[in-house]
């Protein structure tokens, strides 16, 4: 590797560090939740028809809205366990669109999309691996989590389909969170076809009274 990149990477390391030190790792439990908020924002490539995906866009329908619930300091907990998953810990996913009349609406006006307040499930080998301290190019993300999201996606025939989607959950150090959610596409039973398509989503969440 050239000097120059190696010196570049070095830098990079040493001022996330010092941000991530800067803010406090104990200042985290800002993002946390409350009764009366959530984070909410609106799928990036919102600029085409609803139907239709775009390249930074598919699956999610154009001007889907997710709602964030989330506890930073519950991410270590086993959502495995029957208590925890009633508990929902550390949080949940709800994505919805509003009506085509309305510009704006609350979660519970919507048409609810892939999401439907599902959990957050942490993955717990990843606590003993270094993709647990993944991070990306530039600067602002203090803390980055992967966590596992049970969904269904039900035909118009027939019954629903259990399918996992996989969040990558950013907490910038402007407040806001960023979300990314990937699931591979359903096939036809030939596995010749694309019955559902796959999900691609990027969302900016700001927090926001519910």
């Amino acid at each position: 590797m050239p000097l120059r990149n190696v010196r570049s990477l070095a830098l990079f390391s040493l001022f996330s560090l010092a941000g991530l030190a800067a803010f406090g790792c104990d200042d985290l439990h800002e993002f946390e939740t409350t009764r009366g908020t959530v984070f909410r924002g609106e799928v990036v490539g919102s600029d085409s028809a609803p139907e239709q995906s775009s390249f930074i866009r598919t699956g999610f329908s154009s001007h889907t809205r997710m709602e964030l619930e989330f506890d930073p300091e519950a991410t270590g907990v086993d959502a495995e366990s029957d208590e925890n998953r009633e508990e929902g810990a550390p949080g949940r996913v709800h994505t919805f669109t509003c009506p085509s009349n309305q510009s704006d609406c609350k979660a519970d006006d919507g048409t609810t999309g892939p999401f439907d307040h599902a959990r957050l499930e942490p993955i717990e080998n990843l606590t003993h691996d270094a993709l647990s301290e993944y991070t990306f190019p530039g600067f602002g993300r203090l803390k980055n989590y992967i966590f596992n999201v049970r969904f269904e996606t039900a035909p118009e025939d027939g019954a629903a389909i259990a399918r996992n989607a996989t969040l990558f959950l950013s907490l910038m150090d402007t407040g806001k969170v960023e979300v990314r959610a990937i699931s591979p596409s359903v096939l036809t039973a030939d596995g010749q076809a694309v019955r559902f398509p796959a999900l691609f989503g990027v969302f900016i969440l700001g927090r926001q009274s519910r």
